[in-house]
């Protein structure tokens, strides 16, 4: 069995620095029981292009407090210990990179009762190739991690209440996704079955507007930081005036997609492989570039929102692949998580990365940087199934 010691090095010309920061939002109590009525306490990591980290040793994955936090769900508690020793290539709080003025800035949302950390090999990615990355952690959906040694698990009393539902309402579900994944449907019969899967779970409808929410505070956390209201080595560094890009995986991806409909901040965004909860409310209006991006277990469940988005949309599906396969399980963990294979597809977990890592790039390429994307005009992968949308 092989044993990974570090994560693929990331493949543009920079390196990878990270901050660990959290931030208070004043105007909102948290809802969760177990926050005590506090207000909303959002930890956020940047990744950020670097020129050299000089004598520092690049930091570990996952910090032992929060493996112990992420094990608290069942999930993850066949996640070996040694998964905190391995070396990431990321360096924390040396200087920005002053091979550029400014740079683009993108924010990625993990997924439900995940960790700000779940796909650092894509974080790295993209930050290589001149992106600033924030990942916003959600508390008490996810672990919440925090720079003074906080570490909150998940509020494990709200997901049996989700679980609950979820099961009550599964023949619903199931019944809808597979009539999605046929190719014969009208558009009438698409609107009604994505209606009937999602409102199978009002819980998860209710809740993506929390973390809708979150992102849109930590916008306006970027903003001033870029104008220097919140003293950093961020200040006029940030490119906020072409628009912020903003993605996340699973329940993330879905928040991702409904804050770009709200803010116009965000000028683009990407669904890695989430249901589309909450995406039905009229207030939500799709016109923003969009890329979903599914995996082979609940083919047809985007459908509705790549046929009735107003600008350029892309949708693909990797053969091969299910839901943890777009996260670094799929590079680090399918030599531990065998018993959990049914969240893992065939494909090859270094092959599921390169094209996720090359799609998400290409696709912020083409929308907040405005360079050309070759891959968005033709795919080269046999294991990918493309389409495409394009507005005029």
């Amino acid at each position: 069995m092989q044993k990974i010691d570090a994560l693929p090095k990331p493949a543009g010309p920079y390196q990878v620095g990270f901050s660990h920061l959290n931030f208070v939002d004043e105007s909102r109590v948290d809802s969760s029981l177990q926050a005590n009525g506090k207000n909303r306490d959002i930890p956020i990591i940047i990744w950020y292009p670097i020129d050299e980290p000089g004598e520092r040793f690049p930091s570990k994955l996952l910090k032992s407090r929060d493996l112990a936090s992420l094990k608290r769900y069942p999930l993850y508690r066949l996640i070996p210990n040694s998964i905190c020793d391995i070396d990431t290539n990321s360096y924390q709080d040396v200087p920005l990179s002053t091979k550029n003025s400014k740079f683009p800035v993108l924010v990625f949302n993990h997924g439900f009762s995940s960790y700000m950390e779940q796909n650092t090999i894509l974080m790295e990615h993209l930050t290589s190739f001149g992106y600033i990355v924030v990942s916003v952690g959600h508390p008490y959906d996810g672990v919440a991690s925090y720079p003074d040694g906080r570490s909150i698990p998940v509020d494990l009393e709200a997901i049996k209440e989700l679980t609950k539902q979820s099961r009550a309402n599964s023949k619903t579900f199931s019944k809808n996704i597979k009539l999605l994944a046929r190719n014969d449907l009208s558009i009438e019969e698409i609107t009604e079955y994505t209606g009937n899967y999602l409102n199978a779970s009002k819980s998860m409808n209710d809740k993506v507007v929390i973390w809708v929410d979150d992102i849109r505070f930590i916008l306006g956390v970027l903003e001033k930081m870029e104008s220097g209201f919140i003293q950093s080595q961020f200040t006029h560094k940030l490119s906020l005036e072409k628009g912020i890009g903003v993605f996340g995986q699973s329940y993330g991806g879905a928040a991702s997609v409904l804050a770009c409909c709200l803010d116009n901040r965000l000028t683009c965004g990407i669904n890695i492989d989430g249901a589309m909860y909450g995406g039905m409310n009229n207030k939500y209006k799709y016109r923003r570039p969009t890329l979903y991006m599914d995996s082979d277990m609940l083919p047809g469940r985007s459908k509705y929102f790549f046929y009735f988005n107003e600008d350029d949309t892309y949708h693909i599906m990797i053969k091969g692949s299910k839901h943890l396969d777009y996260s670094d399980f799929t590079y680090i963990a399918k030599i531990w998580l065998l018993k959990l294979m049914q969240l893992f597809g065939e494909i090859d977990g270094r092959l599921m990365i390169k094209i996720t890592n090359d799609y998400v790039l290409s696709f912020f390429d083409k929308y907040i940087k405005q360079i050309d994307a070759p891959l968005l005009e033709r795919n080269p992968y046999s294991e990918v199934v493309f389409e495409k949308r394009l507005h005029e």
